[in-house]
């Protein structure tokens, strides 16, 4: 969750298939009760709101729904917003009803929930890029045999490789679709008053986030 971390799709696969440091993070897990089979996508997270978010400015005290991360609610306390945490299936109700300005998910989920409907104006801040780990409890995989893991972790890793795919080629047919029922699609220039690159933001969220 740490924000502006990556910038595209093909960075983010590189950091979750190449890092050692985060293979050395997902062999931990077994000692936890699970252990992860392979990593399936959901894309970077964006904002849809019911005013236009232009700059951080904007973002002065509107309420924006999140889910409960703590790195999540620090990154958007710091950029202004009052941060709402709350069960995904009460978010389009709370929006239509002004108990929250919008919200922040994938494109994918954005999409699917229909959240353009009532937060219309959709800002690709792509603040925190999102995939989804698949994983097994340790106690399933240990009465697995041998053969049936070689299968298991084959077909997680196949199905990883579709679903990235799948969400990367989707999210401007999605936003298109969006657009045609009336979303306000805007994609801001990553950077304080657009005088910085996306790299050197990242740095200053990272800088203004509170440490854990």
């Amino acid at each position: 969750m740490l924000p502006f971390l990556v910038e595209t799709y093909a960075q983010g696969w590189r950091l979750y298939d190449d890092s050692k440091w985060l293979k050395a993070q997902f062999d931990k897990a077994p000692q936890k009760g699970f252990r992860f089979l392979a990593t399936w996508e959901a894309g970077f997270r964006c904002m849809t709101t019911k005013e236009p978010l232009r700059t951080p400015e904007d973002a002065k005290g509107k309420k924006l729904r999140t889910f409960p991360n703590e790195m999540m609610r620090w990154t958007l306390d710091a950029i202004g917003f009052s941060v709402q945490i709350m069960p995904l299936p009460e978010v389009y109700m709370a929006i239509q009803q002004g108990t929250v300005s919008g919200q922040e998910n994938p494109i994918d989920t954005i999409y699917s929930n229909k959240f353009y409907e009532v937060a219309p104006n959709v800002t690709l801040t792509q603040h925190v890029y999102s995939p989804i780990p698949l994983a097994i409890s340790e106690k399933t995989w240990q009465k697995l045999s041998p053969a049936d893991r070689e299968a298991i972790t084959k077909a997680a890793k196949e199905a990883g490789d579709w679903s990235r795919k799948e969400i990367r080629d989707n999210d401007d047919k999605q936003l298109k679709e969006m657009e045609s029922k009336g979303a306000k699609v805007t994609r801001p220039e990553l950077g304080p008053s657009g005088k910085r690159s996306s790299r050197s933001t990242a740095r200053h969220a990272r800088s203004t986030a509170r440490p854990m």
